[in-house]
């Protein structure tokens, strides 16, 4: 059982918001709570899917390892994010590697209690296709990244996909500050630390975001989305 501020949490969250009252409160009494030390894996790409999850505190890095064995960061989730729902409907392997970037505490619901909880409520497949069309959408502008922009455009999407939890939260206000390092970016680009630091002192000198010790604030989200050529 969920904490009265985990709930909040959840509770929180746009895509929760948007459940009707007894769905939010069936939803609710099936989460189970889960804590990782940082370091610590959730699970592998094909290993099968358990349950939906909801990030409560600290952050999930989701990667994948190419052919040559490279590690592909592909995001990083901040508290408010629900992923895992793609394995819920198809009954298949999980998509990619997901891991405790930090000190983790996550909300859970069991595979058996999502399928009851749909079974009680029809309605709420509508919440779940909007849910799973938002991640289709990353998708597509993930792959569109590495088609044409180039790398300081790469790098200016992946930093407002991480302001907004990969699509997960709304953030149009100022200041907006990023946990990331240099390192993590570059995996997320495919290039060098050294290279990001360079890209993220011309941005820097664009006054589009200030750089400090594995944070980042973003100050101009507007001209930082225009450079990328961001699609809402």
């Amino acid at each position: 059982m969920l904490s009265e501020k985990q709930q909040q949490v959840v509770k929180a969250t746009p895509w929760f918001a948007s459940l009707s009252q007894d769905v939010q409160a069936d939803f609710l009494c099936a989460l189970k709570l889960i804590e990782l030390k940082r370091g610590s894996n959730l699970y592998r790409k094909g290993d099968q899917g358990l349950g939906f999850h909801c990030v409560l505190s600290g952050r999930v890095a989701i990667s994948n390892v190419d052919q040559c064995g490279k590690k592909l960061l592909l995001a990083q989730l901040e508290s408010g994010s629900w992923f895992g729902e793609i394995s819920m409907f198809d009954g298949k392997g999980r998509t990619h590697d997901t891991d405790a970037d930090t000190d983790l505490a996550l909300a859970f619901i069991r595979r058996d209690d999502f399928h009851h909880l749909l079974k009680q409520h029809p309605s709420s497949y509508l919440y779940f296709a909007q849910l799973l069309c938002q991640k289709i959408r990353s998708a597509f502008s993930y792959i569109d990244t590495y088609s044409t922009l180039t790398l300081k455009q790469q790098l200016a999407k992946r930093l407002v996909l991480l302001s907004n939890n990969f699509g997960q939260q709304q953030t149009e206000h100022a200041n907006i500050e990023v946990s990331a390092s240099q390192e993590s970016l570059a995996m997320m680009i495919s290039s060098s630390r050294q290279t990001v630091n360079k890209l993220l002192k011309e941005l820097e000198g664009q006054r589009l975001l200030k750089t400090m010790y594995r944070k980042i604030t973003i100050l101009d989200l507007a001209a930082l989305k225009d450079l990328c050529d961001w699609q809402e």
